[in-house]
């Protein structure tokens, strides 16, 4: 019995495509390696791109497809989803917006109505917030402010009275012992950690900031927010409790480093300025001497 797809070639890898391994296009109907376009995929949302041609004509691909592709994994998705959205939202910022807790896409049309992604809950006018759930992660958000729910207030009125919100980000959770959630630093959304590292990202305006003390990461790692001794690392890195003892240990590192810098490199430049003539003094009565012996054996 002959296969159905029996020669078809895979114009990315130039292998024959298998059965279970083929993956057509629908925009050209070109037949791919679910692999190959796998990869394909993933290399162009490393870079930080929304839009991604097919391998074969060029033309954008889908977002629905690639979004829904089952083979994608779940953290290229949900970057390419980031991505996505910050590009959406450029063009339309009243359309689309990312879930603050689990980067979901949310969509809302001119008329009001949720599309697939979230359901809505209230509006009202008069800047009165309008209430969305998430359907990944059941969160509700406001859609003006992108703070958490607060119905029967504005959202004037809550930037306002925010002591019941901070009291409620400082709390921990009984279940990991991790607060409930951290106030952005750049454009002041409370974002909440469900799981990982303390590296956080901001999904509205992409800063980068420590989840545990929420100051913003922008300088490399060595010297920066994680390095343990330095002078702008985490306060949760060395002695938390102790902020004296903090300092004082950072202070004299650092200022040990700035003393023995110049030191180091006027060290650097004596040991220099001394094997130049050395290596020339050398150089200049090795030779005669090397040549010497050179014609007495020849």
């Amino acid at each position: 019995m002959t296969n159905e797809h029996e020669g078809d070639i895979c114009p990315i890898c130039c292998d024959s495509i298998t059965a279970v391994g083929r993956k057509e296009m629908s925009c050209c109907k070109t037949k791919l390696c679910s692999m190959c376009l796998l990869t394909h995929i993933s290399t162009v949302v490393e870079q930080g791109k929304a839009k991604i041609e097919c391998p074969s004509c060029t033309q954008e691909m889908n977002s629905n497809e690639i979004l829904y592709y089952d083979e994608l994994p779940g953290q290229v998705r949900e970057r390419y989803q980031q991505h996505l959205a910050q590009a959406l939202s450029e063009q339309n910022p009243n359309m689309y917006k990312l879930c603050p807790n689990c980067n979901w896409i949310t969509i809302i049309d001119g008329k009001v109505h949720f599309k697939n992604t979230a359901n809505v809950f209230s509006l009202r006018k008069n800047h009165r917030p309008k209430i969305v759930e998430c359907e990944q992660c059941k969160q509700r958000w406001c859609w003006r402010c992108y703070a958490p729910m607060h119905d029967g207030q504005s959202c004037k009125e809550f930037k306002k009275d925010r002591t019941r919100v901070d009291t409620w980000a400082k709390g921990k959770r009984l279940t990991d012992n991790q607060r409930n959630a951290q106030k952005c630093p750049k454009c002041a959304i409370y974002i909440e950690k469900v799981d990982g590292c303390n590296h956080m990202q901001c999904g509205k305006c992409n800063a980068k900031f420590c989840y545990e003390c929420g100051k913003r990461m922008r300088l490399p790692t060595y010297i920066g927010h994680d390095a343990k001794y330095s002078l702008f690392g985490c306060k949760y890195k060395l002695f938390p409790r102790n902020r004296f003892l903090r300092y004082f240990i950072r202070g004299s590192i650092f200022s040990g480093i700035v003393l023995a810098t110049p030191i180091a490199l006027g060290a650097v430049i004596v040991l220099v300025g001394i094997s130049i003539p050395i290596i020339l003094i050398v150089g200049c009565l090795g030779v005669p001497v090397f040549m010497c012996i050179e014609c007495k054996r020849s």
